[in-house]
């Protein structure tokens, strides 16, 4: 974190001229505005998701001055009405993990002040392990919990899986139970139950096709 503010703090201290503020007091005012930014970033700084806390993080001079450059010119007893003067107006900066980048104006271009390459890509690599992660157990979860329901031509149920228990007591003969008599052992084998009934659907299409070819058309003869 200490890099990207340390940029962040020397962004917004570079527009102010020598000729206006000594060279200690620029140090002063920049040590000052990186104490402030650090205090306020403590808590709000994800590395893997960068883009968290990303609007509590950034800087502006939209209208009036930040309330961090007000409090770090106060703190180095740098005139308030000096940042006015000098900074940018209508700027925007963000300051997130491995990048640091603002904008002037509503629709203005957006310049990169640090940027961490390399940084970046490994928050990208865990972020999208994270999100895959994630989904993998929401469908083991999901399979879990959805019951898959089997019926017979004339609309009467002869199988049940998953699903929260109801306490009563199967009424599903042995013989109709199949694999869905088997208690799941662990998540490879309530992935593979929960993607049974698919295979058995498949199974019965592909019998189908088999047996069953579609009817050839012949021209009746005259």
């Amino acid at each position: 974190m200490h890099t990207e503010v340390e940029n962040a703090a020397g962004f917004w201290v570079k527009y102010i001229p020598e000729t206006s503020l000594t060279l200690e007091k620029r140090d002063l005012l920049r040590n000052s505005l990186i104490e402030v930014l650090c205090k306020k970033y403590k808590g709000h700084w994800h590395m893997e998701r960068t883009a968290t806390g990303s609007g509590y993080r950034s800087i502006s001079n939209w209208r009036k001055l930040d309330r961090v450059l007000v409090e770090a010119a106060e703190k180095s007893s740098v005139s308030v009405e000096l940042l006015e003067r000098w900074l940018p107006r209508d700027v925007i900066l963000w300051c997130d993990p491995y990048n640091v980048t603002y904008r002037v104006g509503d629709h203005g271009t957006i310049y990169t002040v640090y940027e961490d390459k390399r940084g970046l890509l490994e928050s990208v690599k865990k972020s999208v392990a994270e999100k895959v992660s994630k989904s993998n157990s929401d469908f083991v979860l999901s399979a879990y919990s959805t019951p898959v329901v089997l019926r017979s031509a004339d609309g009467v149920e002869i199988s049940r899986h998953g699903g929260a228990s109801t306490g009563s007591a199967s009424v599903v003969p042995s013989s109709a139970q199949g694999i869905y008599a088997s208690p799941t052992k662990n998540l490879g084998d309530l992935r593979r139950s929960a993607m049974s009934p698919l295979r058995h659907v498949s199974t019965f299409r592909s019998d189908i096709s088999d047996t069953a070819p579609p009817p050839r058309w012949t021209t009746p003869s005259s």
